[in-house]
């Protein structure tokens, strides 16, 4: 079966693709690409996290992901703040915060 592996970096993308045996785990299919892991680094397999012994399906694409640099809430938070010191007519969210009921 054929899988596609996919190195993602801040700066960079490489992807290999693999042949392997029917049955084949992700932990195989890092091994054949080449790709080293890093210590912080995740496993997915269509942008779902998963172990190194979940099995593959034809087709499928392993990605390695870099570690978060910034928590996913902090940066939320971050751009709210910023949007509300703002002089932006939509600073209010859509339509300015003026609701329409027609």
């Amino acid at each position: 079966m054929d899988i596609t592996v996919v190195l993602v970096r801040h700066d960079k993308l490489k992807t290999s693709k693999v042949s392997l045996s029917e049955g084949a785990t992700v932990k195989e299919a890092l091994k054949a690409s080449g790709f080293s892991l890093a210590a912080a680094d995740r496993v997915a397999v269509w942008n779902v996290l998963v172990d190194a012994d979940t099995l593959l399906k034809e087709g499928d694409r392993v990605e390695i992901l870099p570690e978060l640099t910034v928590d996913p809430k902090e940066a939320r938070r971050l751009r709210e703040e910023k949007n509300r010191k703002s002089d932006s007519p939509l600073m209010g969210g859509r339509n300015g915060s003026q609701h329409r009921l027609f």
